[in-house]
Parts: C-alpha cells; sequence; structure tokens
C-alpha cells in the first residue's frame, strides 16, 4: 500500500516550532510506512499560501492513502496508523465547523444540496483513493472565495489582514465534500483521543512553543 503524509512548509516557516513538531510527524510516518511529501514551493500563487494544500491533489494521486498534516502538529508517539481505524468509503479531519459561519454557502448550489453545513479546518485531514476528490483545485477565482467570504466574521481582517478569504484551503476541502457528497468522520472523536493529535497554532508564536515544549515534556515521561 502507497501512503504518503503531506506537509506544507514553505519559505521554512516558523523553524523553531518545527523543530519541535518535526520529529513527531517524522516519527509517525516511519513507524506506519508513510512516505512524507515535503511541500516547500508555491504553486498556486493567485491563492493565499494555505492554499497550497491542494498539491496533495496531483502529488498524491497514486497514493491509497493520503494524510495532510499541518506544520504546527504534534502527534503523539502511541497514536496508531489511521488506516487501521478509518474507512476508505470517508475523509477524515480532526477539527471541523458550520461552513456558514465563514461564507455565503446560501449562493452554492453544491452547499445548499448536500445541506449539512461542514467546515473542514485542515490541520489534519486523511483521504483515500476513493475520496481523492476532496483536493481537486478549484475552478473558482481567489477573488470568487473572497466575495463569499462574511467580513462581519472576521477578526480584524483575519490572519495577514486577508480576512476569511485567507482560509482558501478550508473552503476549498469543504466545497469539494459538498459538490461530491463524500461521507466524512473524525479521526479523534472522543475526548479520550484528542491528546493524540496537538494542533499548537502559530497566531501566538511564543504560546504555540509553550504548548509544544510543554506537550514534549509530558509525552517524555509515558
Amino acid at each position: 500500500m502507497r501512503k504518503l503524509l503531506h506537509v506544507v512548509n514553505i519559505n521554512n516557516f516558523f523553524p523553531e516550532l518545527f523543530a519541535l513538531t518535526s520529529p513527531t510527524i517524522r516519527s509517525y510516518a516511519e513507524r506506519n510506512g508513510y512516505m512524507i511529501n515535503m511541500i516547500t514551493e508555491r504553486k498556486f500563487p493567485d491563492y493565499p499560501i494555505n492554499y497550497e494544500k491542494m498539491q496533495v491533489y496531483e502529488d498524491g494521486k497514486d497514493a491509497e492513502v493520503n494524510i495532510l498534516c499541518d506544520a504546527d502538529m504534534l502527534i503523539h508517539p502511541q497514536f496508531p496508523d489511521v488506516t487501521t481505524f478509518l474507512q476508505r468509503d470517508s475523509i477524515a479531519f480532526n477539527d471541523n465547523y458550520n461552513i456558514s459561519w465563514k461564507y455565503h454557502v446560501d449562493r452554492i448550489r453544491y452547499f445548499m444540496r448536500d445541506g449539512r453545513d461542514v467546515g473542514i479546518a485542515t490541520n489534519f485531514v486523511v483521504s483515500s483513493d476513493w475520496t481523492h476528490d476532496v483536493w481537486k483545485p478549484l475552478s473558482l477565482s481567489q477573488k470568487d472565495i473572497e466575495d463569499l467570504a462574511k467580513k462581519e466574521n472576521t477578526d480584524g481582517g483575519g490572519a495577514e489582514g486577508r480576512g476569511w478569504g485567507h482560509y482558501a484551503d478550508e473552503f476549498a476541502l469543504s466545497y469539494n465534500m459538498a459538490k461530491y457528497g463524500l461521507k466524512y468522520t473524525g479521526v479523534t472523536w472522543e475526548d479520550w483521543m484528542r491528546p493524540f493529535l496537538i494542533h499548537t497554532g502559530t497566531g501566538d508564536k511564543n504560546e504555540a512553543l509553550q504548548i509544544a515544549k510543554q506537550t514534549l515534556e509530558e509525552w517524555s515521561r509515558l
């Protein structure tokens, strides 16, 4: 089985944090037979940098399993291979929200037809060869996505001052899930499973480093 684990790290973003998270990601990959695909170059320069996650569509087209893992994610040393508990007919993600909180989904027939109102947080996403369409780059432009964004829901303009259009990757995956009617499940859906995947975030760099160091210290005592 060909299994790929993709990590976006363009322009060596936040190297102090990645030095802490990357060993846990590599250990998971080596332990469970995943090849790591480090995405370091832009192929969608007209979109926010997060949209580069859509490179998984081309890079992972020959794989049976693809995982997208954010560079600011810590993976617990006892976290099992996702193929042992996830179904091939569903995509899986670690967090979600109502996509209508961020975008005017009532303007898009796929979201209206789908009716589930699910937005995918893209910090850890799993797909199979059956559900690979979730990564398909959109025909919509960045301006189209910006026009659909609910500006009133931004927190002072959103990340990097770009509003919710900055989250084009989350919109794209959520759009494809609705368009293709893909089934979905969680990755760590029970409370006891949540510590297996720790997303530090990068909004507050000092806090992110503190979370990473504290988490690794706790894990070292296991």
